[in-house]
Parts: structure tokens; C-alpha cells; sequence
């Protein structure tokens, strides 16, 4: 009888820490469930946001990206469209759509200046002031009077500010009689 009492601690033992483990592995198993739910819905959510955007935001903001990337480039590019395989498209003069990664780099910085300002335009109802930090480094003089007389146009209602190291804006300003204050540091 000792020696069946001896064996049935050990085993009534076993069993308790069988149990212990069952309910552990228990509440792991409802805390991965807990998970799991939590990331189909977020997926679910992301899902429509993403469908949302891509049927009511997309077309609006990329509807003034062209408007933008139009008028900078005095309607040389006249479309930009969002692939999901290519990303930003640009339309050419010959109707042909090319991936904005083959442009050059002077139009590259055009479509770059664009996407900023029609991001700023769709995300902000408030008049912040513009922030542009060597921004026309790769603008030849066309596209950087283009550019300057633009954004007297566009953004007469904001406060622009310009660093630069050279003396081209200033010279184009003045020569278009656009009013701006230079402050040399």
C-alpha cells in the first residue's frame, strides 16, 4: 500500500502539473485568438482605408499633381498618374506614359516640388508657410523662372521661405517684378 501511495503522489503530481500547463497553454491560446481577431480587423480597416483612398484621394491628388506639374513645366508634362507596379507615371508630349524614375533629374525635382505643394494644398486647409531648402539646385534658369513665377501665382496667400546659396532666385524675382525680402545670413 506504501509503495501505491508513493506512486500515486507522483502520478497525482504529474497530473497537476499536466493541468497547470493545460490552463497556461489555455490562456496562450485565448491571447493569440485575442491577436489574431485584433489584426484581421486592422488588416479589414486598413483594407477599406486603402480602397477608400485609392477610389476618392488618389484621383483628386493626383488630378493637382498634373495640375501642378503642368504649369511648372509650362504644360510639357501635362498628366501624372500612380501605378501600383511603376508608382508616379508622367504622360510625355506623345500621349506615352513613362515611370518618373527615367526623367531627368532638373524634371525629376519638378515632379518632386509638385508632389510636395499638392500635398501640402490637399492636407492643409491652414496657410502654413513653405519651407524650400536648396530646392531649384537642379533647375536650370527656364525652369527656375517658371518655378518662381508659379509659386507667386499659386501660393500669393502663404508665406514662402527660399534658402539658397546662389543669386539666381533673387536676380528672377526682381527681373519679374515678383515681391519677395532677402535676408542674407
Amino acid at each position: 500500500m506504501e509503495l501505491e501511495k508513493k506512486n500515486t503522489e507522483s502520478k497525482l503530481e504529474n497530473l497537476s502539473k499536466i493541468q497547470e500547463e493545460i490552463i497556461d497553454l489555455n490562456n496562450k491560446k485565448k491571447s493569440l485568438e485575442d491577436l489574431n481577431f485584433s489584426m484581421n480587423l486592422a488588416k479589414e480597416v486598413l483594407e477599406e482605408s486603402y480602397k477608400e483612398m485609392r477610389n476618392f484621394v488618389t484621383p483628386r491628388f493626383t488630378e493637382k499633381l498634373s495640375e501642378n506639374i503642368s504649369k511648372i513645366t509650362n504644360k510639357k508634362y501635362n498628366n501624372v498618374k500612380v501605378s501600383e507596379n511603376e508608382g508616379l507615371m508622367v504622360e510625355l508630349e506623345n500621349g506615352d506614359y513613362v515611370s518618373a524614375n527615367k526623367l531627368s533629374v532638373g524634371t525629376i525635382d519638378q515632379l518632386y516640388l509638385s508632389l510636395r505643394l499638392s500635398i501640402v494644398e490637399d492636407l492643409s486647409k491652414e496657410t502654413v508657410p513653405i519651407l524650400l531648402d536648396e530646392a531649384f539646385a537642379f533647375y536650370d534658369d527656364e525652369r527656375l523662372e517658371n518655378i518662381l513665377i508659379y509659386l507667386d501665382e499659386l501660393l500669393k496667400n502663404r508665406q514662402v521661405i527660399i534658402f539658397t546659396c546662389t543669386n539666381r532666385e533673387k536676380e528672377i524675382l526682381r527681373k519679374n517684378n515678383i515681391c519677395y525680402n532677402y535676408l542674407e545670413i
